[in-house]
């Protein structure tokens, strides 16, 4: 018997990209390669650490991740 995190999707790899269009790109690549994939943005301190830049991660696994949504957030979704 196999738990649930057995069959949880398993991450491949972590990219982080300067801007969305690479991020889109990357996306896009996985897609045609089935392989699920988050996608998120984050601010982080400069190499200067005088300021904070925006990056783009790009977290591939080797399927698509189930979402899962409780009924409050069914209700919201629904509800537009």
């Amino acid at each position: 018997m196999t738990s649930a995190e057995d069959d949880a999707p398993k991450l491949i790899v972590t990219h982080v990209f300067p801007n969305g269009e690479e991020a889109a790109e990357a996306v896009e690549a996985a897609d045609r390669l089935n392989l699920g994939v988050k996608l998120y943005n984050q601010v982080v301190p400069d190499e200067d650490g005088e300021g904070y830049i925006e990056e783009w991660v790009v977290e591939l696994f080797d399927s698509a991740p189930e979402m899962r949504l409780d009924e409050e957030e069914i209700a919201q979704a629904q509800a537009g």
